[in-house]
């Protein structure tokens, strides 16, 4: 498992468009990355009991088809899992590649990590090969190589659909209350968080979790805690509870619509099996009643390279 450092020490590409700007902030960052925080993230938050079933061949979300195939992937090459968590009557969908590193089963342990008012705000997940690297598409989140991995970039793609659909209420990232914050303040998390005050806020996010949840908190950590502590405290109080472990889902985002491929549309089911229910085609709605589905906002898009 690699830390920040391995993913958020370049200067990477990094985009949210049509709902923020991008633009190098001015103030110094604390430390050059925040690896030293993953272990105790890592450690602390607990894990949900889950099930894992995988769909059959031939069917797949239709946002994991295509920011696949912008990858250069062919929907063929995915496996398309339900990860059904103890907190939550639906499953989130798993799009792995067949060649990634990382296992079902490890990407939906970490997941589970994530504390399920955040894990709400994601809708697919995908599960790429190559460099260590992630993107967050309007509640899609995917991530390269062994990233799937590594609870806190979980954390801070997450914490962009946080910021972009304004889950606590707000667009952080250019909410008068986080920019005064981040007025008061004299640094900023690490060098990545000043790429823009959208990375500064998924940074922070992934302190103020550590705050809220590991022994300590962030100033048991980091002596000069204090240089960013208006930030990470102005998102743990617009979160409230959200940021710890506990409670059930209230699912904000639809799936997108199953798409049949080919090999499926084509095959030859026999009676036998259909009245035995062996065949069926996944069905990618939402069971549950859920008080606040989003399904208008501004489109948006980050995109981590290293």
């Amino acid at each position: 498992m690699k830390g920040m450092k391995g993913l958020f020490a370049a200067a990477a590409a990094s985009a949210l468009f049509l709902t923020f700007a991008r633009a190098q902030l001015d103030k110094p960052a604390l430390t050059s990355n925040l690896d030293y925080l993953l272990e105790g993230n890592a450690n602390n938050l607990p894990t949900v009991n889950r099930q894992i079933a995988i769909w059959a061949s031939g069917y797949i979300p239709k946002d994991c088809q295509d920011l696949g195939a912008g990858e250069g992937y062919d929907a063929s090459e995915f496996e398309v899992y339900e990860v059904t968590y103890d907190d939550c009557a639906d499953p989130w969908l798993f799009c792995r590649h067949k060649d990634v590193e990382t296992t079902i089963e490890t990407a939906a342990e970490t997941f589970s990590k994530l504390p399920v008012k955040v894990r709400d705000w994601v809708r697919q997940i995908l599960l790429l090969p190559g460099a260590d690297s992630a993107f967050a598409i309007n509640g899609n989140v995917a991530f390269f190589g062994s990233t799937g991995g590594n609870v806190d970039v979980m954390i801070h793609e997450s914490a962009h659909g946080l910021d972009g659909f304004a889950a606590f209420g707000e667009n952080l990232s250019t909410s008068e209350g986080f920019l005064a914050a981040y007025d008061a303040d004299t640094h900023v998390p690490d060098d990545y968080a000043r790429s823009s005050q959208a990375e500064n806020v998924a940074q922070n996010t992934v302190v103020a979790v550590y705050d809220k949840n590991v022994p300590g908190g962030f100033p048991g950590v980091q002596e000069q805690y204090t240089a960013i502590l208006n930030q990470y405290s102005y998102i743990e109080d617009k979160a409230g509870d959200a940021l710890l472990p506990g409670g059930t889902c209230d699912r904000h985002l639809e799936n997108s619509e199953t798409v049949v491929l080919g090999s499926a549309a084509n095959a030859t089911v026999s009676r036998v099996r259909r009245a035995a229910g062996a065949w069926k085609v996944p069905q990618s709605g939402l069971k549950g009643e859920y008080s606040k589905i989003v399904k208008e906002f501004q489109p948006f898009q980050f995109r981590e390279g290293f």
